[in-house]
């Protein structure tokens, strides 16, 4: 169709080119965004003040005010300087002797009430300000020597509520955390009932306190009830896990229980019906049987103690998996927190089973094993400064190995690798085995008889823990061989002592009473225990699971 003469033409554009022209600055934008990045020139993200225009008519006057306004503020800044200057020197020197003048023998004195103000504000001021720094340095000494008594007074009383309340903390900041982890201690053990005293089946007498079982049965006139439970039984063959039943149970009752599943490529034993449901339902069977024959208006509250990743948590979230039946949901079998590393619970936590039970998950604590032994020991050797360092580092190294200490405060962790090795270095069949898990082949000791060494070179190079130029980071490797005797990929345990006979005949008739009160007896007959393992509560029947 074509267009009359005289009519104008269409501006409208089609949306294809529209889009076009959209792309096309898209396009643009991208592009000129991309080479700013590549741009090496640093540039502002701040917009430069353009400032006044030059064809301003008014700028020059402008300009002067501006310059006006900043002289002014100087000069009241001066003023107000000079001001409070001459007030300290009024106030600090009203009782001084009057300053003699440079020069002179002093026969020309000046007095601060002098009217020269020249004289006033050069000589008395600067005599004023001597004094008065002289007068705050020796206030600002007496004052630090005071703090630093109030800190040792501080100190001393923290030594010792740790040697009444015997516990230390691994929590940073250190002081806080230890003041709080011994108050949750404090109030898990008052609010209790039934304490349930966690400990690791690969080291149950490392991660066990006597000064602490005393405690417990001697608070409230001995009306609570402490059960030992032996967590961790997948990583320790079955053999030792019932010469540790048959020896942990001279003392209290103990049960033996799987918390939780193992990591990955974690080496584990097969102990038949004592599965992570097996065990826990007959712990949490045991509880509701105490609950119940005591008939109380409130609740029974079990409080759960013990060093620090040695399950507590766990056992809490495999209590709260058996409530329905097995089908318990997300949010009550994950009732509390858990983790691999240590330090995961920091505060009480509570947890409610039913209305006849109630849990109270607590931070872990480090329980000094033998305090009064340590004691003795140190008073008996001289204490000198090597001596107490070499103590320190081997504590240091005993706790990395019951896994107490997170790994961002593992300062120095290849001597808990020798602690582990020389752990190993008696069973041939451990030491094999661990070696085999890295593919290291038999270890050469060094000048002074140390394979820690070798060993860790190894463990570097086949892990790949190398620093510069190749050179194996120790440091690294002995990370690597930690985190996996944590994790049970490196099988390892200790055998129960053989003289216990002596204190085992005063506990036989308490362990024997609270095997009733739970009734322990017939439990293992309903949840078929492992066959073939004798089990004596202190009495004169022998059960077998």
């Amino acid at each position: 169709m074509v267009n009359k003469p005289g009519k104008p033409k269409s501006k409208r554009t089609p949306v294809r080119l529209r889009h076009k022209i959209e792309k096309a600055s898209a396009a643009k934008q991208r592009k000129t965004r991309k080479l700013a990045k590549k741009n090496p020139e640093w540039r502002s993200r701040l917009k430069k003040d353009p400032g006044i225009p030059n064809l301003f008519p008014y700028k020059d006057k402008i300009l002067q005010q501006i310059e006006e306004k900043k002289r002014l503020k100087e000069e009241e800044a001066l003023k107000r300087r000079d001001e409070a200057k001459t007030t300290r020197a009024v106030a600090a020197g009203t009782d001084d002797a009057p300053v003699a003048v440079d020069g002179e023998d002093g026969d020309h004195l000046l007095d601060e009430t002098m009217t020269d103000e020249e004289d006033a504000g050069s000589s008395n001021p600067m005599a004023a300000l001597l004094a008065s720094a002289k007068a705050q340095a020796v206030e600002y000494e007496e004052a630090s020597e005071d703090d630093d008594d109030d800190d040792t007074m501080q100190l001393d009383a923290t030594d010792r509520d740790l040697d009444l309340g015997a516990s230390t903390t691994l929590s940073q900041p250190q002081d806080s955390s230890r003041r709080s982890f011994d108050k949750a201690y404090k109030t898990t053990l008052s609010s209790s009932d039934i304490i349930l005293y966690v400990l690791d089946a690969r080291d149950p007498n490392g991660t066990r306190s006597q000064e602490v079982e005393r405690e417990i049965t001697a608070a409230d006139s001995g009306s609570k009830r402490l059960i030992l439970i032996l967590n961790k039984i997948d990583l320790v063959p079955p053999p030792i896990v019932q010469s540790w039943l048959k020896y942990l149970r001279r003392y209290f009752p103990t049960l033996p229980l799987r918390a939780s599943t193992p990591a990955s490529n974690a080496r584990t034993f097969d102990h038949k019906s004592l599965t992570v449901k097996g065990t826990s339902e007959t712990l949490l069977r045991a509880l509701k049987t105490y609950a119940h024959g005591k008939q109380l208006k409130r609740s029974t509250t079990v409080g759960i103690i013990g060093y620090p990743n040695v399950g507590k948590s766990s056992v809490i979230n495999a209590l709260t998996s058996c409530l329905g039946g097995g089908g318990a949901t997300r949010s009550q079998s994950h009732a509390c927190p858990v983790g691999a590393e240590a330090g995961i619970t920091t505060a009480l936590r509570e947890v409610k089973l039913d209305n006849k039970l109630k849990l109270l998950d607590s931070p872990g604590i480090v329980f000094p094993a033998e305090a009064a032994a340590s004691k003795l020991s140190e008073a008996a050797k001289p204490s000198t400064g090597e001596n107490r360092k070499l103590s320190k580092r081997d504590d240091h190294a005993r706790l990395i190995l019951l896994n107490a200490i997170p790994p961002k405060q593992i300062t120095d962790p290849v001597p808990a690798v020798t602690l582990l090795l020389n752990r190993l270095a008696d069973s041939k069949d451990l030491m094999d085995a661990m070696l085999a898990v890295y593919g290291v082949p038999p270890l050469v000791a060094g000048v002074n008889g140390d394979v820690t060494t070798d060993f860790l070179v190894h463990v570097a190079r086949k892990r790949g823990r190398l620093g510069k130029g190749g050179v194996p980071n120790l440091v690294a490797a002995a990370m690597t061989v930690i985190t996996d005797w944590r994790d049970g990929r490196i099988q390892g345990w200790t055998q129960p002592p053989t003289d216990a006979e002596e204190r085992a005949n005063d506990q036989k008739m308490v362990v024997r009473e609270w095997a009733k009160e739970f009734k322990l007896e017939g439990l293992w007959e309903k949840a078929g225990g492992a066959q073939g393992v004798e089990i004596d509560f202190g009495g004169d029947d022998v059960m077998r699971e």
